[in-house]
C-alpha cells in the first residue's frame, strides 16, 4: 500500500480546518485599494471639476469608508466569537488524534518526521493490528455452544 504526502496532507487539513486568524485579509485590502480608494478618487476628481456638490463628494466618500469599517468590524466579532470555539474545537480535536495512533502516523508522515519506507511499515502494523482485534473479536462473539449438543 503506497500513500503520498499530498493525500495524507490533505486528510491531516481536514480533521483541523484553521481560519485566517487575520482580521484584515489581504482579499479585503485589495478589495478596498481596488473599490474604495478608486471611488474616493473618482468622487473627489467629479467634485473637484464641479460635477457634484461637495456635500454629495463627501457622503459617498464616507459611506465606502462605512461599509469597508463595518465590515472589518464584523469579521473582528466574528473573530472574537468564533476565536473561543475553535480553541475549544482544537483541544478535542487533539485529544482524538492523541487516541488514534493511524491520524498520529499520518500527521507524522505528512510533517516529513518519517520516511516512506518507515510510514508503511507502521501502517502495516497497525491495520495488521486492527485486523487482528477484529478477528479476536468476531471470535469471542461467534464461539458455538459445543457444550449444549454433549
Amino acid at each position: 500500500m503506497t500513500l503520498r504526502n499530498e493525500q495524507v496532507v490533505a486528510v491531516s487539513n481536514s480533521v483541523v480546518p484553521r481560519s485566517d486568524s487575520r482580521i484584515v485579509t489581504g482579499m479585503m485590502l485589495g478589495a478596498f485599494l481596488a473599490f474604495g480608494v478608486d471611488t474616493i478618487i473618482i468622487v473627489g476628481v467629479l467634485w473637484y471639476v464641479g460635477r457634484i456638490s461637495g456635500e454629495t463628494a463627501a457622503v459617498v466618500s464616507a459611506a465606502v469608508l462605512i461599509v469597508f469599517a463595518l465590515w472589518i468590524f464584523i469579521r473582528w466579532v466574528r473573530f472574537r466569537w468564533t476565536g473561543r470555539l475553535d480553541s475549544e474545537s482544537a483541544e478535542s480535536t487533539e485529544s482524538r488524534d492523541q487516541r488514534d495512533p493511524l491520524e498520529q502516523l499520518k500527521q507524522r508522515y505528512a510533517e516529513g518526521e518519517i520516511s516512506d519506507s518507515e510510514f508503511e511499515k507502521q501502517l502495516d502494523t497497525l491495520l495488521d493490528a486492527d485486523r487482528q482485534a477484529e478477528s479476536s473479536e468476531n471470535r469471542s462473539t461467534l464461539v458455538p455452544n459445543d457444550r449444549g449438543r454433549e
